[in-house]
């Protein structure tokens, strides 16, 4: 989809997003999700949404590239970073024992 023709388009209208989602029968949600690229939006919703903003048909179809690229190359996958927090680093403090608190009276 093409976000940034929607976004133009939506604003020169002034127009909200949760407006457009209830005028194209879907939830306001799911209209955020598509303009982020989380979904990609069917082919129907597209004409809905064009139809909305007033646009040509097949103004919104960002053509075989979509926003994860060509459909033809594998996909891109995220750095492998670790889930867990990382360790604590010890310090010569924890290493040592620790020290016993003599008290004079205690121990008369």
């Amino acid at each position: 989809m093409n976000r940034d023709l929607f976004k133009e388009r939506r604003d020169k209208q002034d127009l909200v997003n949760a407006e457009i989602a209830r005028r194209a029968g879907i939830s306001p949600a799911y209209l955020d999700n598509v303009i982020c690229g989380a979904d990609q939006p069917s082919q129907r919703l597209l004409r809905r949404l064009e139809r909305i903003l007033e646009l040509p048909e097949d103004a919104l179809h960002a053509g075989k590239r979509t926003s994860q690229g060509d459909p033809s190359e594998p996909p891109n996958q995220p750095p492998n970073e670790p889930t867990h927090p990382p360790k604590r680093q010890d310090t010569e403090q924890d290493k040592k024992a620790p020290r016993r608190n003599h008290n004079a009276a205690a121990v008369a």
